[in-house]
């Protein structure tokens, strides 16, 4: 096997191996990404729930100070207000909640997207070397035709009568097309 083949297929399989590298690059990087959007919903989660948590304790000691100094006189209003700061309480803390859920659904659906991209991108790389590994092939073909054309057109020259009166006897053949292989990838 001449050099050039040799290093053609060295080529593609260089090509074939970074085209694999970048797709587990690609692949690590958006899960990395993925990891920190839900490590991110889920602190804001936290900061809001004790967000919500400080703010009722905050409420729940305001009514109850209103209420000691009010107790003779509105007993009765100051449990109306520590009823109300604590349903306050719960509806802001349900609000953090509900908001926290809506960030790790929308990290979610990131993670998913970056997934579905990244799958993808892997597709289009196993096409390239899909792609890649015919058109090698081809290539090595069309080498191989052009050298038994070259190897019957030499075999052909008679030394003993010389090159111009073989040339008569023996057509000369033609040299093949070579066709130039094209990657697209495949529409998903």
């Amino acid at each position: 096997m001449s050099e050039e083949p040799q290093s053609t297929a060295r080529h593609v399989a260089q090509i074939v191996a970074a085209a694999e590298q970048a797709a587990e690059e690609l692949r690590a990087a958006a899960e990395e990404r993925a990891n920190a959007r839900i490590a991110e919903a889920e602190r804001a989660a936290r900061m809001r729930v004790k967000a919500a948590d400080d703010e009722a304790s905050e409420v729940r000691a305001d009514a109850v100070v209103a209420a000691d100094e009010l107790r003779t006189l509105a007993g009765a209003e100051a449990e109306a207000l520590r009823a109300e700061a604590v349903a306050k309480a719960e509806a802001e803390r349900e609000r953090a909640h509900a908001h926290a859920r809506e960030l790790i659904a929308e990290a979610r659906a990131v993670a998913r997207e970056v997934l579905r991209e990244g799958e993808e991108l892997s597709g289009n790389l196993r096409d390239l070397s899909d792609s890649l590994r015919i058109n090698a092939d081809r290539l090595l073909r069309d080498v191989r035709a052009a050298h038994g054309e070259l190897k019957a057109r030499l075999d052909a020259v008679d030394l003993d009568r010389g090159p111009a009166q073989s040339k008569r006897s023996a057509p000369e053949p033609e040299a093949p097309e070579l066709d130039v292989p094209e990657f697209l990838p495949r529409r998903r």
